[in-house]
């Protein structure tokens, strides 16, 4: 009776390492029951609506009704899911969906959503008059969040939107598509900050609590762009001043410390053993564990996730005369990692100047400069070589230090070592300066013609410095820089190996960015009879991007 109850044992601790294994590997996969809700999207006068988006709140799930106005959409939670229903001249509805699975929903007009401007090419115009995919986000739904990058803010906010993280660690870098992927090239969409061109990496210098406004357009709309609008167009407004308004200080700070919100389950130290022991003994090859009752042993996750500090901090000044306005900024952000603390931390601090004022008449001058300057630290991540993946590996039996303070090696796998000192002997720091500003001139010929004339300059470098020591993680181990664990041996010369030669290594990459563009163009706007209005741009646009790289690294640094 014991050898069966021993077996079982056995079989249920052989699936937890299988299931650890399998997360190891980075090879899950996830099957979730999906519940299809069904329904129509009519107007308060009881028409239909096609093209009305049905998003699931707080996610990137969404669709769009038919020509019928009939919508389908898979939602994993039908309890505590909410559908949320919007569409060019409506009220926003939000309709729990309380586990049902056929939903009708009615809409009211929104007059007052038909008057807001819309920023469409190279102008504006009201939200009644746009015929094609567009989106919009205000800077007041952006400042709830307390985001740290400007591209959450449409995360989950926009139906056709997609936004992928490529790195969770502070300041990573994410991913944006409009309406899927392209056929050719690249699969970004044009980002324009002030009419100044960006890039998804561009977006971490900026300070969200800085913007007015973000526009997506997603189709025919965004076509005055040629083919850099191929992918969509992300349009953002920065804040702005007001002619005739007294001078306002707006302070805006919180802090906060960040958690890990789930831990994998894995084997503790007595499992663990017992389950070598099997491996070892089906084999006839002796037990590596003797005494298999070692406790819970070392939690690799509690001693690799910590509690890590957040913090933001905003001043923006606005104001105006009867000529001039004017908007200024400055703002402080840091974030620590909840791997590695200070070692995986992002830190951007910003400037901001925002100046309209009319030279006379008909004449606008328009001045916008913005200064980021963005300090990252970073550990290795995805995948194999990862802290992660070296966290998740690590023998449960073998504690973080020795009895000499010194940190263990785990010498059962060979490409696994401890994660702590992985930490302790990483080294990365790269710091980006980056200036931004536009230079607009806008002249009123009469009542219908208006001519401007645009200068946008964009500069920026980046400084990158690793800095690898001399390291001994145990025998066998490909991450060793070491020649033996005694770091203070006599020197044995390797030919031709300059890397294993005793002393450490350091390499730095500075690069350097210069965006340059002109553009002129001239709009027409006129209204015949009260009823009809008509409106047309032309103009020129120039675009050139430069840039200069230089990298280096040096061996045998003395001193470690």
């Amino acid at each position: 009776m014991s050898y069966i109850n021993r077996t079982k044992k056995s079989k249920e601790i052989i699936s937890r390492l299988f299931l650890t294994a399998v997360v190891a590997a980075l090879s899950i996969t996830a099957v979730v029951a999906q519940t299809t809700i069904k329904g129509v999207v009519k107007d308060d006068q009881g028409l239909t609506v096609p093209g009305a988006n049905v998003l699931e709140k707080g996610t990137t799930n969404g669709t769009v009704t038919d020509m019928d106005g009939k919508y389908t959409i898979d939602i994993k939670d039908p309890s505590t899911a909410i559908l949320s229903v919007s569409f060019l001249g409506f009220k926003t509805q939000e309709v729990p969906v309380a586990g049902r699975t056929a939903i009708d929903v009615s809409m009211a007009n929104d007059a007052e959503l038909l008057g807001e401007a819309v920023v469409v090419g190279y102008g504006t115009t009201t939200k009644k008059e746009v015929t094609g995919a567009t989106s919009k986000v205000t800077g007041e739904a952006v400042e709830k969040l307390n985001i740290p990058r400007m591209d959450q803010a449409i995360q989950g906010q926009i139906s056709g939107v997609n936004i992928s993280t490529n790195s969770g660690s502070p300041g990573g870098s994410s991913s944006i598509r409009i309406r899927g992927l392209s056929t050719f090239g690249d699969n970004d969409p044009l980002i324009l900050v002030d009419g100044i061109v960006y890039d998804s990496e561009g977006l971490n210098a900026l300070n969200p609590s800085d913007i007015l406004s973000v526009n997506v357009l997603k189709d025919a709309t965004a076509g005055i762009y040629g083919v850099r609008a191929a992918n969509g167009v992300i349009i953002i407004e920065t804040k702005k001043g007001t002619k005739d308004m007294p001078t306002s200080i707006e302070v805006n700070s919180y802090a906060g410390i960040q958690q890990t919100a789930r831990k994998l389950d894995v084997l503790n130290a007595t499992e663990y053993a017992v389950i070598k022991n099997e491996i070892f003994g089906s084999t006839g090859e002796a037990l590596p564990f003797p005494n298999t009752q070692l406790g819970e042993g070392t939690d690799w996750q509690d001693e690799v996730f910590q509690d890590a500090w957040i913090q933001s901090h905003n001043v923006s000044i606005t104001g105006g005369s009867k000529k001039n306005s004017y908007s200024i900024g400055g703002a402080y952000f840091n974030q620590d990692g909840i791997i590695g603390g200070k070692k995986s931390n992002f830190e951007r601090y910003n400037a901001r100047l925002n100046f309209v004022t009319e030279l006379n008449e008909k004449t606008k001058l328009t001045s916008i400069f913005l200064y980021t300057q963005e300090n990252r630290k970073a550990l290795p991540e995805n995948g194999i070589g990862s802290v992660l993946y070296n966290t998740i590996n690590a023998s449960p039996t073998k504690p973080v230090k020795t009895n000499d303070e010194t940190f263990s090696y785990l010498e059962e796998v060979n490409d696994i070592i401890n994660p702590l000192a992985q930490m302790e002997n990483t080294h990365n720091d790269a710091r980006v300066n980056k200036f931004v500003g536009k230079e607009e001139v806008s002249y009123k010929i009469n009542d219908y013609f208006t001519f401007n004339n645009r200068f946008n300059y964009s500069f920026a470098m980046v400084d990158a410095k690793s800095f690898f020591p001399l390291t001994w993680y145990g025998p066998g181990k490909a991450q060793n820089t070491a020649l033996n664990e005694d770091l203070d041996a006599p020197l044995v010369e390797i030919a031709d190996s300059v890397f294993l030669k005793r002393g450490a290594a350091v390499s730095e990459s500075k690069t350097s960015y210069v965006d340059l563009s002109g553009e002129s163009f001239l709009n027409y706007d006129r209204t015949f009879n009260k009823k009809h209005q008509v409106k047309g741009t032309a103009g020129l646009s120039v675009f050139r991007r430069t840039g200069d790289q230089l990298n280096g690294i040096a061996y045998n640094i003395p001193g470690n």
